[in-house]
């Protein structure tokens, strides 16, 4: 064997090392380390998103199971092998978070051993029953003799499955229902064991958030508490300052600055602070809480050469609604110019009313509803178009990802509602100061109980079809999409 070869091999052999023995690499940061040493028996780690709260839990129930504790750790400990329970949302998301954490990626046999507890003492592990690649129980080798036992439940296995168990130590990964949380606090009252959670609270101030607020040791921390550099990110929705912080061997936090910014680009402008610091969703509330100010424009003289997109939201019951856009494409800021909102009127009533606006060859993105029945006329975008209006060819969709063909994007609402909350903040979606109409519905666009409440929305659902359709836009000398059969010179329907 010549020496790249054994150079190579030693190299491998060490990053395998290194692999199965994860344990000893964990380097936490100050507040990691204050949750860990906290000695209550019941402790909370309410966090933000992606900031190493799973990496906290998986990493102290391996001290717990092998005896293994750190020269820094002050916590409780363990001086014999430990029952310990540790649980997640379903019994995927507990093999896919909890479990890969532990011991390892369950889809790769080769990386059995890599999570926190180390291959070597890793004992017998039985399968869980209908759930392919998981493990229920496994047996840990502790340093004192003997072997401790980790049990993986899930919330919805039922509160039948927790009661059987008793437990030294137990992991909550996520907030569980009510039922569940009794029993898990249950398991360690005869032993005189540990409970804690890690979690984000996703469904705002729940009976058991408000619980454990109340009772339990509390330990918070957020987007702050790991990041690499001082930075500032200031938009239209939040101000937020952020200083270096440093793991305990002195490494620089994980989050950037960019990496920040794309994950703000994702989310619902309630959801940051509780994504960001982990505070809990207040469940009600505006969807676009932004000010009129820093969202509306006086009137100008729209250039002719800049493209221009529509929306519709058909009514039956409630309002038809139309929204009309147009795209600079050097800024890639849209302009809403025009709104019109009329009350639940028949086709050929509303049809001439929206030929007699000024953006008649303007094409508009319609619901995939249109493509319902209504009345003797047929489908219901066949009876606009037969009456000329300029309705895009196919219905409604999301844009497709790369690499996507069209019409891949979906159906879906949240996307929309993400890229307009995503436009306001940053200034590239504004609204002519006199639709007072729109501004209204603007105003009243709420959330209640975490779900967008979907009455008197109609200008809002027409102006998240046309944003998401600027693709489409067209300049004003484009051919008209669909030329109507039905209708003279003047754009109306023949008597």
């Amino acid at each position: 064997m010549d020496n790249k070869t054994r150079i190579a091999e030693l190299l491998r052999e060490q990053e395998k090392s290194v692999l199965e023995r994860q344990i000893n690499y964990y380097d936490p940061y100050p507040y990691q380390i204050e949750f860990h040493n906290d000695t209550e028996k019941f402790r909370c780690l309410r966090a933000a998103n992606r900031i190493g709260k799973t990496h906290s839990g998986g990493a102290e129930l391996s001290y717990h199971a092998t005896g293994l504790y750190p020269d820094w750790w002050q916590g409780r400990r363990f001086t014999r092998p430990v029952k310990a329970i540790c649980g997640g949302k379903n019994n995927e998301k507990t093999r896919d978070i909890i479990q890969a954490a532990l011991f390892g990626d369950p889809t790769n046999v080769n990386a059995w051993g890599t999570g926190w507890i180390p291959k070597k003492l890793i004992g017998r592990a039985m399968r869980k029953p209908g759930v392919p690649d998981a493990k229920y129980h496994v047996l840990v080798k502790h340093v004192s003799g003997g072997y401790s036992k980790i049990s993986m439940l899930a919330y919805d296995m039922g509160k039948e499955t927790w009661m059987a168990h008793k437990a030294d130590v137990n992991w909550l990964d996520e907030e569980p229902p009510e039922d569940i949380l009794s029993q898990a606090v249950r398991s360690i009252i005869d032993t005189g064991g540990i409970i804690y959670m890690t979690f984000t609270p996703e469904n705002g101030t729940t009976g058991v958030v408000k619980m454990v607020q109340d009772q339990w040791s509390m330990h918070e921390a957020g987007w702050r508490d790991v990041v690499g550099d001082d930075f500032i990110i200031d938009t239209a929705s939040l101000h937020y300052e952020f200083k270096t912080k440093h793991t305990r061997k002195g490494k620089r936090g994980h989050l950037t600055k960019d990496k920040i910014t794309d994950a703000i680009k994702a989310m619902m402008p309630h959801e940051i602070k509780m994504r960001a610091e982990g505070i809990p969703l207040l469940g009600t509330g505006l969807v676009f809480p932004y000010s009129e100010a820093s969202i509306t424009y006086d009137a100008f003289d729209l250039p002719s050469h800049w493209p221009r997109i529509a929306g519709i939201d058909f009514g039956y019951t409630h309002h038809t609604a139309v929204v009309w856009m147009v795209h600079d494409p050097d800024t890639d800021v849209l302009y809403i110019y025009d709104a019109v909102k009329i009350n639940k009127r028949e086709i050929n009533e509303i049809a001439p009313f929206l030929n007699a606006r000024p953006s008649l060859w303007v094409p508009i993105a319609w619901p995939h509803d249109g493509n319902k029945n209504f009345g003797m006329g047929g489908s219901i975008q066949k009876q606009y178009r037969d009456y000329g209006i300029n309705l895009l060819d196919d219905h409604f969709t999301n844009p497709p990802k790369d690499n996507q063909i069209e019409g891949a994007g979906g159906i879906q609402i949240m996307p929309g509602i993400v890229e307009m909350a995503n436009r306001f903040n940053d200034g590239r979606l504004k609204v002519a100061s006199h639709l007072f109409e729109w501004l209204e519905e603007f105003r009243n666009y709420h959330h209640k109980d975490n779900k967008i409440v979907d009455r008197d929305d109609d200008l809002m659902a027409a102006t998240r079809y046309a944003v998401q359709s600027v693709r489409f836009a067209e300049k004003e000398n484009a051919t008209p999409v669909y030329k109507s059969t039905n209708q003279d010179s003047a754009g109306w329907m023949s008597a």
